[in-house]
């Protein structure tokens, strides 16, 4: 039988699950590396068969995929690597040049901002200094996010994921973990041993977040220190909150526009 496809976020902020995954030599298992629009679209076109993937990705799809219950990315109150960079305060903002590499920020973004801001997808984000210069406001996520901020290159730095805890009082979901109903099917042993493997990794990083830390500053231009600190702001298991701050990003996300039906959020085992 052909291996397992999964998708692994080539950012900093899965460094932690996907470090022990690595270790672990899982067998049977392959990775593509990508940011999160890469692989939603992966797992949506059948070259992957399960992936961290966009919560958003995931609603819009829910009749075809399986979540499953092993955890998600998620933050509740600033994260960091979520960024709105402006020229201009938050509330004079008009225009938007937003990552390619995102589905759930531009989202969370688009419900934060309302109808009136327009928004242009870049083409890479290595357009944002131009787009900055010429009066835009940028979304940028993951690494770049968190290099633009650190560098300053923009007067105002809005983190989405404080944003978001300042107005609901929730945790933000960014990404939850899916697969393909045809692979948890077809391919049930693979993908709960896979889904052991994470959550022994989320489970390992909590025991040493430290050492994790280390690892990540080999690998990540950050030193090991801010890594430590960024990495303690971040959630990676799906309890009862996370569920709830979900379910009211998804119904916000349906009340923009954004969305047709909130799907049910039972996690359904591998």
């Amino acid at each position: 039988m052909s291996d397992l496809r999964v998708g692994r976020i080539s950012a900093l902020n899965m460094f932690p699950v996907y470090h022990h995954l690595e270790r672990a030599d899982l067998p049977g298992v392959t990775f593509t590396d990508g940011l999160p629009a890469l692989l939603n679209a992966g797992v949506l076109a059948g070259d992957l068969d399960v992936s961290a993937m966009s919560s958003i990705a995931y609603a819009r799809n829910a009749d075809r995929l399986r979540l499953l219950p092993v955890g998600c990315i998620a933050c509740e109150g600033a994260v960091d690597s979520i960024r709105l960079l402006s020229p201009v305060p938050l509330d004079e903002v008009r225009r938007v040049a937003v990552t390619p590499h995102s589905a759930s920020s531009v989202t969370l973004l688009r419900v934060l901002l309302g109808p009136q801001a327009r928004f242009r997808v870049m083409a890479s984000d290595l357009e944002a200094p131009a787009a900055l210069a010429g009066g835009e406001a940028v979304l940028l996520i993951a690494d770049a996010a968190l290099l633009a901020h650190r560098d300053a290159i923009a007067p105002h730095s809005i983190d989405l994921g404080e944003l978001w805890q300042q107005r609901t009082g929730l945790p933000m979901v960014f990404a939850v973990w899916a697969a393909r109903d045809d692979a948890a099917a077809t391919r049930p042993a693979a993908l709960a041993t896979l889904c052991d493997a994470i959550a022994e990794g989320t489970g390992a990083f909590a025991a040493d977040p430290d050492g994790v830390a280390h690892a990540a500053a080999q690998r990540f231009p950050f030193d090991e220190a801010y890594i430590r600190a960024y990495l303690a702001r971040l959630r990676y298991g799906f309890g009862d909150d996370e569920r709830a701050g979900l379910e009211r990003f998804l119904s916000m996300a349906r009340d923009a526009g954004e969305l047709e039906d909130v799907p049910a959020l039972e996690a359904q085992a591998a």
